[in-house]
């Protein structure tokens, strides 16, 4: 009985050391098992231009632009598109 009452009365030191190393154990474990997301926040300039003339189009459909806007702007948004060889 004496024995399993030193174990968790150390005193002092060994008791913050325990926890301190019991604390450190939860975070890890937590960490392996639920990591943090990482968001990807470029995605690339094909990926950019799609999402364009998808706006492009959009406002288009919409009546907020004209066709001769939409092609003007098309042309600045994918110049390789424009150039008949795409």
């Amino acid at each position: 009985m004496c024995a399993t009452y030193r174990i968790f009365f150390m005193g002092g030191w060994q008791t913050l050391g325990v926890i301190l190393v019991g604390l450190a154990a939860a975070v890890i474990l937590v960490r392996m098992f639920h990591p943090p997301k990482r968001f990807v926040f470029r995605r690339g300039a094909a990926a950019d231009r799609d999402d364009a003339l998808r706006i492009l189009r959009l406002r288009l459909a919409e009546g907020a632009i004209t066709p001769d806007e939409f092609e003007r702007l098309r042309r600045a948004v994918d110049p390789l598109e424009s150039d008949g060889n795409g």
